[in-house]
């Protein structure tokens, strides 16, 4: 795991446990605002085009599958110790994704209720777009959860 984090030229040194759990905690709430902004502007491409590239850069900095420039470095054999330590983050990141599932399930089931006309047309907007929303966060979750959980789990580094 890598010790400094290059961030558009600017050094950021993530040795520390806090460090490191302070930026995962940013680049989640990233996430967060970015699944409301896609929610939000739902149906209009050019607006969701950019949330899209902003999924993917967040994506880039938190690493761990093929981006070698992200602060978890992809897998490519390593030792015993760092393959066991991957090994079970993937079982505790998917040990219990299958449950993120059941609100957007949920979200589908209340979508499919004939709305009351006296509801107020934001909350029938809101139901009508909650299952894609969902989808989309339970897809994050899916891709950046064992990196996170690496990155969440490893003890202070010395700096390189």
């Amino acid at each position: 795991m890598k010790t400094e984090f290059d961030f558009f030229g600017k050094r950021i040194n993530i040795a520390s446990r806090t460090r490191r759990r302070w930026l995962l905690v940013l680049i989640y709430a990233q996430f967060i605002g970015l699944v409301i902004a896609w929610f939000s502007v739902y149906g209009r491409s050019s607006d969701s085009f950019l949330i899209i590239l902003a999924f993917l850069l967040l994506a880039n900095i938190l690493g761990g599958r093929s981006y070698k420039r992200g602060v978890v470095p992809p897998f490519t054999g390593g030792d015993e110790r760092e393959r066991y330590r991957r090994y079970y983050a993937h079982y505790v990141a998917y040990k219990y994704w299958d449950l993120t599932l059941i609100p957007a399930l949920i979200a589908v089931g209340v979508r499919s209720l004939p709305f009351n006309p006296a509801w107020h047309p934001a909350l029938q907007v809101f139901l009508n777009r909650l299952p894609y929303g969902l989808l989309v966060a339970s897809a994050i979750v899916y891709f950046t959860l064992p990196q996170a959980v690496l990155f969440w789990t490893e003890g202070d580094m010395e700096h390189e």
